[in-house]
């Protein structure tokens, strides 16, 4: 895999998990929205005043925003990976990228009760409103509509792409760990010396007392422990292969 292919991928998983866990926050203070509203029009005591539905109302735009947003550069890293493998990129979706360009440019446009539409077009400047223009209506509603997020974009289809994508990248990871351990089982197989390795490591991870003894395998003395390591680490009388001269 390249490095070009490796960061791509990166940046895919990335994005997808973030249209996940962005999903999840528009969706929470959108049930949170709904819920004031209901309890506002009783007209209760407990009832919440307006200044919180214009907080939710707030919050759920900027939270929607986000999360069109992390979807725009899900599909683009999404479209990226594949130039870098040599596929087809998937059709880019013409409306969320016409309502992520129209929100990213929403301070340049005009506005009108609850829509913002674009302003007259002067020469030399005809790209400014151009993304609001390519929206239905020639408009974009301000207002939250049902349960569509900002711009109309339905967030259902949104988040079912960035769960595969999740998905997939995963099952990607999971495959390549998988093959490199059958790599490194397949290297010991015909390597002694690593084989024994492997097999002092798995017998000091199976019964650790018998290099560092009963007291630290089972919570005891630290230095004790270290001593019988040194102690067992020390060679043997019988393994000095040169004698000392006598005395004579």
């Amino acid at each position: 895999m390249s490095d070009n292919e490796e960061q791509a991928r990166f940046f895919v998983r990335t994005w997808a998990e973030a249209v996940l866990r962005q999903a999840e926050r528009a969706q929470a203070i959108r049930r949170k929205a709904s819920q004031d509203d209901r309890n506002y029009e009783r007209m209760e005591d407990w009832s919440p005043p307006m200044a919180v539905l214009e907080e939710n109302f707030r919050a759920q735009w900027a939270e929607e925003q986000q999360l069109v947003w992390a979807a725009h550069q899900l599909e683009r890293w999404d479209a990226r990976l594949r130039r870098e493998r040599g596929q087809e990129p998937h059709r880019e979706d013409p409306f969320l990228k016409d309502v992520r360009d129209a929100l990213e440019h929403l301070d340049e446009v005009d506005f009108t009760q609850d829509q913002a539409i674009s302003p007259v077009p002067v020469k030399g400047k005809e790209y400014i409103g151009r993304a609001i223009r390519k929206l239905p209506g020639g408009a974009l509603d301000l207002h939250l509509p049902g349960s569509a997020l900002v711009g109309g974009i339905p967030p259902q289809a949104i988040e079912a792409r960035a769960l595969e994508t999740v998905q997939a990248v995963e099952q990607e990871l999971e495959l390549e760990q998988r093959e490199q351990h059958d790599a490194f089982l397949h290297a010991a197989q015909h390597d002694p010396e690593l084989r024994n390795v492997l097999e002092q490591i798995a017998d000091f991870y199976a019964h650790p007392e018998r290099l560092i003894g009963p007291p630290l395998a089972q919570g005891g003395n630290l230095d004790t422990a270290t001593k019988r390591a040194a102690t067992a680490l020390e060679p043997s009388p019988d393994a000095t292969s040169v004698s000392e001269p006598q005395d004579t």
